[in-house]
């Protein structure tokens, strides 16, 4: 056997031991020998995303919300999903909005958006709507209604059969397909 192959061989059988060794005692890629060009490969991020839910002071339909989105929020805080009420009209102001988030126990952060900017990117029309955002591929995954409750301004079904933004939370979260990507809010217009 040749002295080239020999050496082959050899820096073949201290990369396999340094490898596994690395991966049974711990050590890591820096203390391999340059020469072998070993790199780490970075762990990818999760996805962050951001539910963001456009509000109204004066909208009984968001009031009636608020608890069912204070359990989405407990829920999904520590899997890498933000929650924001924004709030795009004019006259509900940073105090009345602090007073409404303490009545109603809002855990989650607020935007005011009189600029409407957050309101015309989304093409957001009625309160409550929400956006289901991911901030790293700059696409929406979900927006419309919190659920099928409210099937007309007023008017409410007795039984809620489907809650979209908590099913999208769950597959995203479990990396399954979203199917829905819309369902048309019921609510009061943003001004």
């Amino acid at each position: 056997m040749s002295l080239d192959k020999q050496n082959i061989y050899r820096k073949i059988i201290l990369l396999t031991a340094l490898v596994v060794g690395s991966f049974c005692i711990g050590i890591s890629s820096a203390s391999v020998p340059s020469y072998l060009n070993i790199t780490e490969s970075p762990v990818p991020k999760p996805d962050s995303v951001t539910v963001y839910l456009f509000f109204r002071i004066d909208c009984k339909i968001c009031e009636y919300y608020t608890r069912d989105l204070e359990k989405l929020y407990e829920q999904y805080k520590e899997a890498n999903i933000s929650f924001v009420a924004v709030f795009p009209n004019f006259m509900d102001k940073p105090p009345a909005i602090e007073r409404y988030c303490n009545k109603f126990g809002l855990p989650f952060s607020t935007k005011t958006d009189y600029s409407k900017r957050l309101t015309k990117k989304f093409k957001a029309t009625v309160t409550p709507e929400v956006v289901v955002y991911n901030e790293n591929k700059e696409t929406v995954l979900y927006q419309g209604r919190i659920d099928n409750t409210y099937y007309r301004l007023g008017r409410k079904r007795s039984v809620t059969t489907s809650s979209e933004l908590a099913t999208v939370l769950e597959k995203h979260v479990n990396g399954e397909v979203i199917e829905v990507a819309f369902a048309q809010a019921v609510g009061c217009f943003i001004q």
